[in-house]
């Protein structure tokens, strides 16, 4: 009985060792620029142990069109399939595929509430930085520019840049804040450093380089 409970103990570590194996070699795959072995690869880690990170990545590969023909039903499905296994960033990525206004399923209604959703329960940086894009430029809803700073807030603490770079706007026009361009410019300081576009925009928009920084401002970041 001992014997048998370790071969089926043996067996099973082998079977998650191998694919757990397929997704690594995929994941390399495709850090090579070879996305052709890579889908092939992530079509195996999906079916043998159905990994949601697999599933989710042959999703972005039929949204984006590469290697395979793109195909916003197939996008959809393996999206839903890896969101309903747990993956955040499946969850997410559901969010942008609404929000795209190319293809058919467009609906910002259920872009916004995937993005609450996440940003509410999972403190997900990403997605409270969406929600504030909503309320800041009135997407599909009413603007409301001090809720959209919450978020903004929210987002650039987590440590993401581009919320950091929407908050340094709000500060910078003074939209739901008052106005002060010394902080905006401490706040988009790193994402104008990193060259992210919101930043660089921001920047130059406003002609932080004129400001002194804002030094009684401490800006917490993850």
């Amino acid at each position: 009985m001992k014997k048998i409970f370790l071969c089926i103990f043996i067996i099973s570590l082998d079977y998650g060792l191998f694919a757990n194996n397929l997704l690594q070699q995929a994941k390399e795959a495709q850090k090579n620029g070879d996305d052709k072995k890579a889908v092939e690869l992530f079509y195996k880690s999906a079916k043998v142990d159905n990994s949601a990170e697999a599933i989710y990545e042959l999703g972005r590969f039929f949204y984006e069109g590469k290697i395979v023909k793109q195909n916003f039903d197939k996008a959809k499905s393996f999206f839903e399939q890896s969101a309903s296994l747990g993956f955040i960033e499946a969850q997410y990525a559901l969010g942008i595929f609404y929000f795209n206004k190319k293809n058919p399923y467009h609906s910002h209604k259920k872009a916004y509430n995937i993005f609450l959703e996440l940003a509410q329960k999972e403190n997900h940086a990403p997605s409270q930085n969406r929600v504030g894009m909503y309320l800041a430029f009135g997407i599909g809803i009413d603007k409301d520019y001090k809720e959209a700073v919450k978020w903004f807030e929210k987002s650039a603490n987590n440590g993401y840049v581009t919320g950091q770079c929407h908050l340094a706007l709000m500060y910078a026009s003074g939209k739901g804040v008052f106005p002060n361009l010394g902080r905006a410019r401490v706040i988009a300081q790193k994402g104008y450093e990193e060259k992210n576009p919101v930043c660089i925009n921001v920047w130059d928009t406003f002609k932080l380089d004129n400001y002194e920084s804002d030094k009684g401002f401490k800006f917490f970041t993850k």
